[in-house]
C-alpha cells in the first residue's frame, strides 16, 4: 500500500496544530506569519496555507484589523457543546442499532476501533501521543453517528469537536479518563450489539457526562493558572 508523502504545508500544518495542543501557542494568543516562517526556516506561503487549513478546521481565527490568533473557547460553549453531542447521541439510537444489525461493514470498524484504542491506552502503547488517542476517540463517534444515516448529523459533529480540539484542554486529559473513555465506548458497543436500547442510553449518557465534567475541571484550572 503507497503512503501518501506530506507535503511542505502538510508538515507545516501538522507542527503549528501541535504547538496548539501542546500550548505553546495559547488560545487568544496573535499569531505572527513572519515569526513562524523563521521558526521553520521557510517562506511566508506555506506558513499562510497552512494557517489556512487551520482557520478552517476552526482552531485559528482571523478577526479585522487584528490578524490572526489562536480560537478561544469559553466554558459556556464548551457546555453548549456536549449538550449537542448527547442531544444528537440520543435522537439516533433506534436508527444506530438497526443499522448495526446489519450493516456488517460498519460494525466491524466500530469493533476495531475500539480494538485498536484499548491498545493505544494499554502498557507500551500508553506512550502514543495524545493525538492518536483523539483520533481514534473522534472516529468512534463519527461511526456511531454514521450509523444514523444522517449526514448532517456526521457534519454538525465534525463541526463541533475542532472547537474541544482547539482549546487543548482534550491534549490535557490523564491517560487513566483515556483508559476509561475505552470501557465507556466498549459499553456503547456492547448495548448496540445486544440491541438494548435502554443500555444504550445509560452508556452514552455517562460518557457523555463524565467526559463533560473532565473538560470542565480542566477548563476552569487553567482559568485560574
Amino acid at each position: 500500500m503507497n503512503v501518501k508523502k506530506l507535503t511542505l504545508v502538510d508538515q507545516i500544518y501538522q507542527n503549528i496544530k501541535s504547538d496548539i495542543s501542546n500550548n505553546v501557542l495559547s488560545p487568544g494568543q496573535r499569531i505572527n506569519v513572519k515569526d513562524l516562517s523563521r521558526k521553520y526556516g521557510v517562506s511566508d506561503t506555506p506558513i499562510k496555507q497552512a494557517l489556512n487549513r487551520l482557520m478552517s478546521d476552526k482552531m485559528v481565527v482571523k478577526t479585522p484589523n487584528k490578524g490572526m490568533s489562536v480560537r478561544v473557547i469559553t466554558l459556556e460553549e464548551m457546555n453548549d457543546i456536549f449538550d449537542m453531542r448527547l442531544m444528537m447521541d440520543l435522537y439516533f439510537m433506534k436508527d444506530i442499532i438497526a443499522t448495526l444489525c446489519y450493516n456488517e461493514t460498519l460494525r466491524n470498524q466500530l469493533i476495531e476501533n475500539v480494538h485498536l484504542h484499548e491498545q493505544c491506552v494499554s502498557g507500551e502503547y500508553s506512550e502514543q501521543p495524545c493525538s492518536k488517542y483523539y483520533e481514534l476517540d473522534n472516529a468512534f463517534h463519527e461511526l456511531y453517528l454514521t450509523g444514523s444515516g444522517n449526514k448532517k448529523a456526521v457534519e454538525t459533529f465534525a463541526n463541533l469537536n475542532p472547537f474541544m480540539y482547539s482549546s487543548y484542554t482534550y491534549f490535557q486529559q490523564p491517560l487513566i479518563r483515556d483508559k476509561e473513555c475505552v470501557v465507556e465506548h466498549k459499553a456503547i458497543l456492547d448495548a448496540i450489539l445486544k440491541q438494548d436500547l435502554n443500555a444504550l442510553k445509560n452508556a452514552v449518557e455517562t460518557h457523555i457526562c463524565n467526559s463533560r465534567k473532565t473538560m470542565q475541571l480542566i477548563f476552569k484550572v487553567n482559568q485560574m493558572l
